[in-house]
């Protein structure tokens, strides 16, 4: 679990947390980016649904992107 991370709706400007699974995702797929950049704040956004995009569609790019570790050693 991560650090909530809260973003405002540009419509009703209400303060909505993002839920761990979108975190998960912008935090691996913005590897160097902090959470105050814009690229961060962008890619949260659009899973977010604000930039207008299919929401099923989102979640499918999401569940398809799994970072996975592989180890060196065996």
């Amino acid at each position: 679990m991560t650090i909530p991370f809260f973003i405002e709706d540009p419509i009703t400007h209400v303060q909505t947390e993002v839920p761990q699974e979108i975190l998960y995702y912008c935090d691996n797929y913005t590897v160097d980016a902090h959470r105050e950049d814009l690229r961060y704040f962008d890619c949260v956004s659009m899973h977010m649904g604000y930039y207008g995009n299919d929401p099923k569609r989102l979640k499918r790019i999401r569940d398809h992107y799994r970072y996975e570790v592989n180890p060196v050693f065996d």
